[in-house]
């Protein structure tokens, strides 16, 4: 992910912002339980780097997605920005991980990134999309759209739209990039929007966007997504951050929280060490107990 990318990360404030008041009132009104869920998830499954690392040394391709779910509980499926996978491929998915593996699935950009997200083009692709998160059944996880950098504030009315045509019983994520959004007028609009609709804001931590790193939530639901190599000391302060504030959001009513990790350099095991560092602090904060990934290194 290039989106806030910096050259310098000793010159970052990676301080993470303290929850507002409409946030608050909307946490204590949210129906709630003591099942804590922590769904998380590295950058994709194919990736040939992860053999004889987070996979057997041996691990054929067509294994890859088997193998992934092994050490990991969810995925962040990001291919579907370019497509919309045939049926027999989301049946392959479904049928090679367990019941409680969850896919979360990017809303493709030809909606996204049209002039009107709405328009007729749009709405066919987006039919065609919600047919293939049916299809995953339980195992679908959040779907999430990213919208382009391009897509304001001003434009809050097509959102709604599209918005109201989203069916509520089927979980959505959304990722502001433009500033506008962030503006105190702006963030009042959407929340509230979100908060009617059931819509999660995506939290994006990006070294180079503090503004889309925000807390105006909407209900029970935490999407995270951390861009970050493990190769800067920057990380484990981060981690700590975020392991405050999970513990601070969870005793305020959210208990779903799904942790998405971007990794822009190329030394894919630093992942194996960045999970197997949070792990342990995320299942003491939150009294659960996931277990460290295996290392296939060894």
């Amino acid at each position: 992910m290039k989106f806030g990318h910096v050259d310098n990360l000793d010159l970052v404030d990676f301080s993470l912002p303290i929850l507002n008041q409409k946030t608050k009132k909307i946490l204590s009104k949210v129906n709630t339980n003591n099942n804590i869920n922590f769904f998380f998830g590295a950058p994709g499954w194919s990736d040939v780097k992860f053999k004889g690392l987070i996979y057997p040394s041996k691990t054929s391709s067509k294994n890859f997605l088997i193998e992934y779910s092994k050490q990991f509980n969810s995925i962040e499926v990001n291919a579907t920005r370019y497509g919309i996978p045939k049926e027999h491929i989301l049946k392959r998915w479904y049928d090679s991980v367990d019941d409680d593996f969850k896919f979360s699935m990017k809303v493709p950009q030809l909606i996204t990134h049209r002039k009107n997200i709405n328009d007729h083009q749009a709405r066919l692709k987006l039919e065609e999309f919600l047919s293939a998160i049916f299809l995953m059944g339980t195992k679908s996880g959040i779907s999430f759209a990213v919208m382009a950098n391009y897509f304001s504030a001003s434009q809050i009315n097509e959102l709604k739209t599209f918005i109201d045509f989203w069916p509520m019983e089927m979980p959505l994520a959304i990722e502001f990039r433009h500033a506008s959004w962030f503006e105190k007028e702006s963030i009042k609009l959407w929340q509230e929007l979100f908060h009617k609709r059931n819509i999660i804001p995506v939290i994006t931590d990006t070294p180079g966007r503090r503004d889309v790193v925000h807390f105006h939530l909407s209900n029970n639901h935490l999407f995270i997504r951390y861009v970050g190599d493990f190769s800067h000391q920057s990380d484990l302060e981060r981690i700590k951050s975020w392991i405050e504030k999970i513990r601070e959001l969870v005793q305020l009513g959210v208990n779903n929280i799904w942790f998405y990790v971007h990794q822009p350099g190329e030394n894919r095991e630093r992942i194996l060490l960045f999970f197997n560092h949070l792990i342990p602090k995320i299942n003491s904060a939150l009294q659960i107990n996931i277990p460290l990934l295996n290392d296939y290194s060894n």
